[in-house]
């Protein structure tokens, strides 16, 4: 994984996946919804934050419809009681939606299973929700 795009309007937690991504040997770029685009060209994953960032719906569905980000993997996170944001995120095209605690727990393991060129094959089908609104993952998928 060389470079991740993270669109997280909180500080602190930003600031702890770029920890993680530069442990991987990446390079964390701090991007919003109006600067995703300028930076999507060679990004191997965008890591957003579903639950706190107005606009990343429609900032991922940009990315999704541009040929330069259209091949960006999504890593989608946020509340665990806000399921609209879990279907937003699947249904703009995240390859990835997960707890914001689970992402917590998880980070270098998702950032590495989610990530451009270090993806499992069949990993970035979007994962579908339960009828309770849980993410049940994708075949692959962690």
């Amino acid at each position: 994984m060389r470079k991740v795009l993270v669109m997280v309007p909180d500080l602190m937690f930003g600031v702890k996946i770029g920890d993680v991504v530069r442990a991987l040997g990446g390079t964390p770029v701090d991007v919003t919804p109006v600067t995703l685009l300028r930076h999507a060209a060679d990004a191997d994953l965008l890591v957003v934050d579903s639950g706190q960032l107005n606009g990343w719906s429609e900032a991922v569905r940009a990315l999704k419809a541009d040929p330069q980000g259209a091949s960006v993997p999504v890593l989608a996170f946020g509340p665990h009681v806000d399921v609209a944001a879990q279907r937003a995120a699947l249904a703009v095209g995240c390859e990835r939606v997960v707890t914001r605690g689970k992402l917590a727990a998880e980070l270098p393991t998702l950032l590495q299973a989610t990530a451009r060129g270090t993806r499992q094959p069949d990993s970035a089908a979007p994962a579908a929700l339960d009828e309770q609104g849980s993410v049940i993952p994708s075949k692959g998928a962690v």
